[in-house]
């Protein structure tokens, strides 16, 4: 990325101002698997509107064994036709537990902590057609992993406060920061950047309803 010095002291000046106004509570370890599904369903969308899709899903399917096993037109229906990008969200969620269950021959990544976390995470980044918002989260929230969950809602605010330029993709933009911060910055990055996106996002609501 160009200007990469100046933008990661854009994005320094830009993180003190979010920690005042978004302060995290401290990160609380997540199963990689419901980690996974979690993130699947969270990239782009709020937090509410996640965690109202999670109610569902764990509601229907007594566990993940059940949800891999299940057509994704059921789970679609299950979450409603209006869940943005829902075809490619659980198609995510269905292939890539199922990836694993071949992989590991169990419904668990409890061996990626005996890798080390690049291993880990590469591991994780070649699951079927995963989002980067994905991996990283699951990195990030399971294994307490260097790395950002990163989508269009995080760029675009990044970009319209001058952190970034035009046509970053999000594979560099997530190179950008986990290279401008340091690993034990990382979850309270992503929480009071994810918070303000959303927030920022919501006041355009607003205008655009008046």
């Amino acid at each position: 990325m160009k200007n990469a010095t100046k933008h990661a002291e854009d994005l320094r000046s830009l993180l003190k101002r979010l920690l005042k106004e978004y302060k995290p509570e401290p990160m609380v370890l997540r199963d990689p698997l419901r980690a996974l599904v979690h993130a699947a369903m969270s990239f782009d969308v709020s937090d509410a509107r996640a965690e109202e899709a999670m109610r569902a899903i764990e509601k229907e399917f007594v566990d993940l064994n059940e949800l891999r096993v299940a057509t994704d037109l059921e789970i679609q229906e299950l979450l409603g036709s209006k869940y943005p990008l829902i075809e490619r969200r659980v198609a995510m969620i269905t292939q890539s537990l199922n990836a694993i269950f071949e992989k590991e021959h169990t419904m668990s990544l409890d061996r990626l902590r005996t890798l080390n976390k690049r291993d880990a995470r590469q591991w994780v980044r070649e699951l079927p057609h995963i989002h980067p918002f994905v991996e990283a989260f699951v990195m990030l929230t399971s294994f307490e992993g260097h790395a950002i969950p990163v989508d269009d809602e995080i760029s675009n605010y990044l970009r319209e406060n001058g952190v970034i330029e035009d046509g970053v993709s999000l594979d560099d933009l997530q190179k950008f920061l986990e290279h401008a911060v340091k690993a034990d910055e990382c979850h309270d990055l992503f929480v009071s950047l994810r918070r303000a996106a959303h927030a920022d996002e919501s006041g355009k609501a607003k205008k655009k309803a008046k």
